[in-house]
């Protein structure tokens, strides 16, 4: 409940603000980097749990981004990125996407302005099982749909800090069951920079 009053409170400063704010005109082509954490939840099936113990389980790994768009003004913008998602922690499961998307940005003011995108594209996942496992190592290639939100901090005309959250995302089924676990989720925050040309 209070994220909830939270984020409705800052809904509303963020659209006063912004009724205020004059854009600036940025246009054009951009590339970007970005490095971070990634964040896994899965749960064991309950056959594989000793009572009593505890079927969720979370981890942490690391996280990369690359990507470049054009931007066709203040509010809009097309992107493509790399997106990739690793850590042993994860039972020994990685993502990595190639994607293609729109971005809404709403600028708050000359040098700050947040943004969400929505991608699609292409997204391999990989159980890697350690060596002592006897198990093989499985590998899955889908179609998905990669939603994100973060902001960007103008520096310079052309120099930004960026930040980006990837929005959790379900483990293809058959990784899961390769790495014996079920309702596995993946997302990311990522911090880099952002150059416009």
């Amino acid at each position: 409940m209070h994220i909830t009053r939270s984020l409705i409170a800052l809904s509303l400063v963020l659209v006063a603000t912004t009724a205020q704010a004059s854009p600036p005109d940025r246009e054009g082509a951009y590339a970007y980097g970005s490095i971070g954490k990634s964040h896994g939840t899965w749960k064991l099936p309950a056959a594989e749990v000793a009572a009593g113990a505890k079927r969720k389980h979370s981890a942490s790994g690391n996280s990369y981004s690359l990507g470049g768009g054009y931007r066709f003004g203040p509010f809009l913008a097309a992107e493509a990125s790399i997106d990739n998602m690793y850590g042993r922690q994860f039972v020994g499961v990685t993502s990595r996407s190639f994607n293609v998307g729109g971005v809404a940005l709403l600028p708050i003011g000359e040098h700050l302005e947040l943004f969400g995108k929505v991608a699609v594209g292409r997204s391999q996942q990989t159980f890697t099982p350690r060596d002592e496992t006897g198990l093989k190592r499985t590998r899955q290639n889908t179609f998905a749909t990669t939603p994100s939100v973060g902001a960007n901090v103008h520096l310079t005309d052309s120099l930004s800090l960026r930040a980006e959250y990837i929005i959790p995302m379900s483990v293809n089924k058959k990784v899961q069951q390769a790495a014996g676990v079920e309702k596995m989720r993946l997302n990311s925050w990522n911090v880099g920079m952002s150059y416009a040309f």
